[in-house]
């Protein structure tokens, strides 16, 4: 029996809406952490929200073993077309884009000089009341606290904003040699036995 018309529409219309058309990045992990902060101007005026959010990846993601680390942008109060999220050093950025939607930004990349960070430029800027599209990158590491900036230009004035967002944190030397050397214990008193 051939579907009607109707029943195809339907059918159309339901996937249009439904949350599998907008699958993204944040569908490859399974949440591990957020935190939401607000902005505040360290010059000029305004404010915005930022979310973070740290997935760990799914095993059958191609970014299995891997944490997803993404951005969204909103409640912003005045024009902005910077943001960037601090890259502590020695981090490893395996892959980074954004997912279609809202604002998209004409770049996000690693900047490494002078202090390593992933910054986004937003050639159209993100206006009072828009949103930013969804920004992401991949890494081996977990979530520790970081410096987060906005910026952009509203009437003339430039506005700097700041706050806190999640960002990767590299074990330090003494602890991987501390790690390493556990392990080395284990499998000596491993084979003794």
């Amino acid at each position: 029996m051939k579907p009607s018309f109707r029943q195809c529409l339907t059918v159309f219309l339901a996937l249009l809406v439904s949350p599998v058309s907008m699958a993204g990045i944040m569908d490859e992990g399974t949440p591990f952490d957020h935190r939401e902060s607000k902005f505040l101007p360290g010059t000029g005026s305004g404010e915005a929200t930022v979310e973070s959010f740290v997935f760990t990846a799914n095993p059958e993601s191609p970014y299995s073993g891997n944490f997803i680390y993404a951005y969204y942008i909103s409640n912003v109060q005045v024009n902005l077309s910077f943001f960037s999220v601090e890259i502590l050093p020695g981090e490893n950025i395996l892959q980074y884009g954004w997912d279609s939607g809202d604002k998209e930004p004409f770049a996000w990349e690693p900047v490494n000089d002078p202090v390593g960070s992933i910054e986004a430029f937003f050639k159209n800027p993100i206006l009072p009341g828009e949103a930013s599209a969804v920004l992401w990158f991949i890494s081996p590491h977990g979530p520790t606290e970081a410096d987060g900036a906005l910026a952009g230009i509203t009437g003339g004035s430039y506005n700097f904003l700041v706050g806190k967002v999640l960002t990767p944190q590299v074990p330090e030397p003494a602890t991987w040699l501390m790690l390493m050397a556990g392990g080395l214990f284990g499998r000596l008193s491993r084979k003794r036995k």
